[in-house]
């Protein structure tokens, strides 16, 4: 309960600033309908504020919030930044230590059939060549093939999210982008069907 409350409030400071004093736009929002529970958001990495940016896509009272994420352990062992992110369904990424230990928590999420936002990269990367795709995402994936996969292509302009377009594509299972198992392939099947929405 106080990840919605927190994460609502978040919601509504987020939302009028990127509305109002921004430029905002979301393209393939009819892929937001009807979507099921658990759901795994897949997106790329630009600003410091995608995930709560992301989160202001859906409507306010939506069921797909709270919205939990990872963040980088420097950031997370910050005291200050820190009681933002217990606030805020935010856990560390546990860097260095093995799937295992980083896809616990993201785990106890999906398994009690709610929303985790990952950003396969791995890191933030405002421009330049994107990134190649670290095996979170294709982990849990392969671990549960009925999960829906949303996938997103965030687009800013600037390094603070206030000139922004998310591109929003069709909600998959795995099964229907790949038969692959090995791990280092599904992380590029699933990249692919972000970048795939780079034109959107």
């Amino acid at each position: 309960m106080i990840y919605a409350i927190s994460e609502r409030i978040v919601w509504l400071f987020v939302f009028i600033v990127t509305r109002f004093l921004g430029s905002f736009k979301v393209v393939g929002r009819e892929n937001l309908k009807n979507l099921p529970r658990p759901l795994m958001i897949v997106a790329n990495h630009r600003t410091y504020f995608d995930p709560v940016i992301i989160g202001t896509i859906f409507p306010f009272f939506s069921q797909y919030i709270p919205i939990a994420f990872m963040v980088d352990d420097r950031y997370y062992h910050n005291p200050f930044l820190k009681i933002f992110f217990k606030l805020t369904y935010t856990f560390p990424a546990y860097y260095g230590q093995g799937l295992d230990v980083s896809l616990r928590e993201p785990r106890r999420v999906l398994k009690k059939g709610r929303v985790f936002l990952i950003f396969p990269s791995g890191e933030r990367r405002v421009a330049g060549p994107e990134p190649r795709p670290k095996r979170g995402a294709a982990a849990l994936a392969l671990e549960m093939p009925d999960l829906k996969i949303l996938p997103i292509y965030f687009k800013s302009h600037d390094n603070y999210g206030l000139k922004t377009t998310i591109a929003v594509g069709r909600a998959f299972q795995l099964f229907e982008v790949t038969q692959s198992k090995n791990l280092s392939e599904v992380s590029l099947v699933l990249w692919d069907e972000i970048l795939k929405l780079k034109q959107g």
